[in-house]
C-alpha cells in the first residue's frame, strides 16, 4: 500500500512539474509570437465553409492585404491567413490546414519567401506558432521536415521552455498580460493592421537580379497547387512591394505559366495600385493600413473582373 502511495505521489509531482514547465515556457516565449498563435486560433473559430477567398503567406501578406476592404468594395468574403516569417513550406502547411474546414474559390498565395524551405532547424517563432494547428498527417510531415530526427527539437516544440529559457532576463509586463487578440483578428478578417507610417524607397523591379527557384521550392509550390486543385480552388500567386529586391519574379512567372496558375507581380503594378513610399508603409518591408487597402482594392478588382465570385453584400441584403 505504501508503495502504491509513493507511485501516485510521484505521478502527481511529475504532472505538476510538466504543467509548470509548459506554463513557464509560454511565459518565456517571445511575445511577438502570441499574436500569430491567436491569429491561427481565430481562423479555426470561423464557421466551416464560410470563406470565399483565403490569403496565405508571410508577413508581407498578413500585413499587406486589408481583407475588409475586399468585402466593403467588392463584396468578396475574404480572410487573411498569413503569418510572420513564413518559409514556403510553412505556407503550404497553412494552406492544407485551412482546407480541413474551408473550400474557398480562390487561394491568394504570397511569394516573398517562395524559394525558402525551412528544414533541419531548431525551434523558432515561425515553427512555434504552428502549435495552434492541430495534428494531422501533413503537420507530421512538416515537423519532420523542420526538425529532422533530432528528438530534442520536438521536445522544445511541446515544451518551449527548452528553446526560450534565455528570455528570462527579458521578461516585461506584457509577458504576464492575458489579453487575447482572437476577437481582433475575427473583426479584421485575419489582417494584422497598423496605421504607423515609415518612408520606403521602392526600386524599379526591372533592375532586380533574378534567380531560379530551387527544386525543393518548386516541389513545395507543386504541393500547394495540387492541394488546391483537388478541391477545385484557383491559385493566384502574388508579390507585395517592399524596399528591397525580389529575385524570383521571372521564375514565378514561368512557374505559373507552366502550371496554369496566375502570378501577379505587384511591383509592376505600383502605379496602378497607387502605392506611395511616403505614406503607405509601416516599415520598409511592410505596408500599413493605407497601402494594404490599396493592394486589397487591386486584388479584389482583379478577382471581380476575372472570376465568378459571389457578392456577399447582395446575399446579405436578400436574407
Amino acid at each position: 500500500m505504501k508503495g502504491l502511495r509513493n507511485v501516485v505521489f510521484s505521478m502527481i509531482v511529475i504532472v505538476i512539474l510538466l504543467i509548470l514547465i509548459a506554463y513557464t515556457g509560454k511565459l518565456f516565449n517571445p511575445k511577438w509570437t502570441d499574436r500569430a498563435l491567436e491569429a491561427v486560433e481565430a481562423f479555426h473559430s470561423l464557421p466551416e465553409e464560410s470563406v470565399e477567398v483565403v490569403i496565405y503567406g508571410s508577413s508581407h501578406a498578413w500585413k499587406g492585404v486589408e481583407t475588409t476592404e475586399m468585402y466593403e468594395k467588392y463584396g468578396i468574403n475574404a480572410y487573411n491567413y498569413g503569418g510572420n516569417w513564413q518559409h514556403i513550406n510553412t505556407t503550404a502547411l497553412f494552406v492544407k490546414d485551412s482546407l480541413r474546414t474551408q473550400t474557398p474559390s480562390i487561394a491568394l498565395v504570397e511569394t516573398y519567401r517562395a524559394n525558402a524551405v525551412l528544414e533541419d532547424s531548431d525551434l523558432n517563432g515561425e515553427i512555434y506558432y504552428t502549435k495552434k494547428i492541430g495534428i494531422f498527417k501533413d503537420k507530421y510531415k512538416y515537423l519532420r521536415q523542420c526538425f529532422g530526427d533530432r528528438l530534442e527539437r520536438y521536445f522544445s516544440y511541446y515544451f518551449p521552455l527548452v528553446a526560450f529559457h534565455g528570455n528570462w532576463g527579458n521578461l516585461e509586463e506584457e509577458n504576464f498580460d492575458k489579453n487575447n487578440a482572437v476577437d481582433f483578428f475575427l473583426g479584421n478578417r485575419g489582417y494584422e493592421s497598423s496605421e504607423r507610417t515609415a518612408i520606403a524607397v521602392i526600386k524599379n523591379y526591372k533592375d532586380f537580379k533574378q534567380y531560379e527557384l530551387s527544386d525543393d521550392a518548386v516541389s513545395t509550390l507543386n504541393d500547394i497547387v495540387s492541394a488546391c486543385r483537388k478541391r477545385g480552388i484557383e491559385v493566384i500567386f502574388f508579390t507585395v512591394p517592399y524596399e528591397g529586391e525580389y529575385n524570383y519574379i521571372d521564375a514565378m512567372k514561368r512557374y505559373a505559366e507552366a502550371n496554369n496558375c496566375i502570378y501577379l507581380n505587384l511591383f509592376e503594378k505600383i502605379d496602378d495600385i497607387g502605392i506611395d513610399g511616403n505614406t503607405d508603409f509601416r516599415d520598409i518591408d511592410h505596408l500599413n493600413d493605407s497601402g494594404a487597402k490599396k493592394v486589397a482594392d487591386y486584388l479584389g478588382g482583379y478577382i471581380r473582373k476575372n472570376y465568378n465570385v459571389a457578392d456577399e453584400r447582395k446575399l446579405q441584403d436578400n436574407m
